[in-house]
């Protein structure tokens, strides 16, 4: 899978050197036990996105893909993962999964 990554950790003041992100190629990710892998049409850049690709904020992990709120078609199923079809179109938030008791999760928010 070809994709940007940010490989620098946050850098502030006079050192700033500006985005800190580069092409990659990667591994094509495989979905886990109730996963689906979505393969990419459209992605948003939020503010959090630009911080990590400006040095504003140290990435979890070096190699870190921006890009966490898009749109996409299934293109893989994990184990078990029956939501879902293949060739369906999805949309995904920031948030990767719930718990699934709550309040909000109960009615479906």
């Amino acid at each position: 899978m070809r994709a940007w990554v940010v490989d620098a950790g946050a850098v502030f003041g006079d050192d700033h050197l500006g985005v800190r992100m580069r092409p990659a190629d990667l591994p094509d990710p495989q979905p886990g036990p109730g996963e689906v892998r979505v393969t990419v049409l459209a992605c948003g850049v939020c503010r959090t996105d630009l911080h990590l690709a400006q040095g504003d904020l140290t990435p979890r992990r070096r190699g870190t893909v921006p890009g966490h709120e898009f749109v996409g078609r299934v293109d893989a199923l994990g184990e078990g993962a029956e939501r879902f079809s293949l060739g369906e179109r999805v949309g995904i938030a920031w948030l990767r999964h719930t718990c699934g008791r709550c309040r909000w999760c109960r009615r479906g928010a």
